[in-house]
């Protein structure tokens, strides 16, 4: 398999149509591309581990990870009703029911496109490569060069409906975003 260029791999992750990150593979590495709830392509990133496939990097760390490390998606929607201080030993049960809404936004509102390359590749080297040729909207959050996003309201108000939470489950959403309203200044929550 010929190792395609920096251009080649940019050319072939914005070509490509956006998938949800349960669709990444399992059995493969290279370079990634990851798409906020507007469709739009943000973040570059790869599997450089030997141990992480698209599918282990993408739906279980960036999904599902912690908001304060290279997790992104865990991070640009850790705002609002999604919003948990992971340091906050008091809001245990909170932080569980947050996160489960924080995952189902992010798998039925996110996409990623991906880009396969040989075990032999230096996929690190292509991985700077790639985000130094992209323009920097597609690498907006790559090293946190973009704020969190404000809280997608309509989408998240229609996504609580069809987990169909309890009324105890609304009240906890209710009880995580008072403290991020507070830590953003009361910001809306309205979202591009």
């Amino acid at each position: 398999m010929t190792i395609p260029t920096a251009t080649e791999i940019l050319d072939l992750l914005k070509q490509a149509r956006p998938r949800p990150t349960s669709e990444a593979p399992r059995d493969a590495r290279g370079i990634y591309g990851l798409f906020d709830h507007t469709g739009t392509f943000r973040y570059i990133g790869s599997t450089s581990s030997s141990a992480e496939t698209f599918y282990k990097r993408i739906h279980q760390r960036h999904r599902t990870g912690s908001e304060t490390h290279s997790h992104y998606f865990a991070h640009m929607y850790n705002t609002g009703r999604m919003w948990v201080d992971r340091t906050d030993p008091e809001t245990t049960i909170e932080m569980k029911i947050v996160r489960r809404l924080r995952q189902a936004f992010v798998a039925s509102h996110c996409g990623c496109t991906w880009v396969p390359l040989p075990d032999h590749a230096d996929i690190a080297a292509l991985e700077a490569e790639v985000i130094a040729v992209a323009p920097s909207e597609m690498v907006a959050w790559n090293r946190r060069g973009m704020a969190v996003y404000d809280e997608p309201v309509d989408l998240v108000d229609a996504l609580i409906g069809q987990m169909e939470l309890s009324p105890f489950e609304r009240a906890a959403l209710t009880r995580q975003l008072r403290p991020w309203q507070h830590l953003s200044g009361g910001c809306c929550l309205r979202a591009p």
